[in-house]
């Protein structure tokens, strides 16, 4: 598949030397080029993680977004990927940041990816949690925090989580 520079692309010169960019080959496709930097710029999925956070046998906690996109809508706890991060580091950091919660030993659920209107491509991984200790409390971007049986969940705002917690409801019947 050949790259095509979207138009409009997300800028049109190189952030680092301020060189106005072309289409060149980068040994497999066809990508934005800074020469003088001789660096390639790509659109890649952003990386995220969310947390199926369990009590008990048939509750998970979600929670309501103090922020856009989806703001007051019902989602899992989680959030972006910072430079240096893991995968498993980012749901605790999320997890302790949005619920007050600790928590360990993240296991490992799946990967999605989906189209964005905000970052282009956003790639989540799901981890289930068993192990937390804490009383939950919402903070940061979260509204209110609430667990939920499998019959009273509300409807998740993104359709990458919902693609997630099929796969959870299919692991964990």
């Amino acid at each position: 598949m050949t790259y095509q520079m979207p138009e409009p692309f997300a800028w049109n010169h190189c952030p680092i030397c301020g060189q106005l960019l072309i289409v060149a080959h980068d040994g497999q496709s066809e990508v934005p080029h800074c020469p003088p930097c001789r660096r390639f710029y790509y659109r890649n999925p952003v990386p995220a993680a969310c947390a199926f956070l369990r009590r008990g046998s048939d509750e998970l906690l979600f929670t309501r977004r103090a922020v856009d996109p989806a703001k007051g809508e019902w989602s899992l706890p989680g959030g972006f990927m910072e430079i240096g991060e893991t995968p498993e580091e980012t749901v605790l950091r999320e997890i302790q940041e949005e619920t007050g919660l600790e928590a360990r030993n993240p296991k490992l659920l799946g990967i999605r990816s989906k189209p964005s209107p905000v970052s282009g491509s956003i790639m989540v991984v799901g981890f289930v949690i068993e192990d937390w200790e804490g009383e939950p409390r919402p903070d940061t971007d979260a509204l209110e925090l609430g667990f939920f049986s499998r019959s009273a969940r509300p409807r998740l705002a993104f359709s990458v989580h919902r693609e997630l917690l099929a796969l959870y409801d299919a692991r964990y019947p």
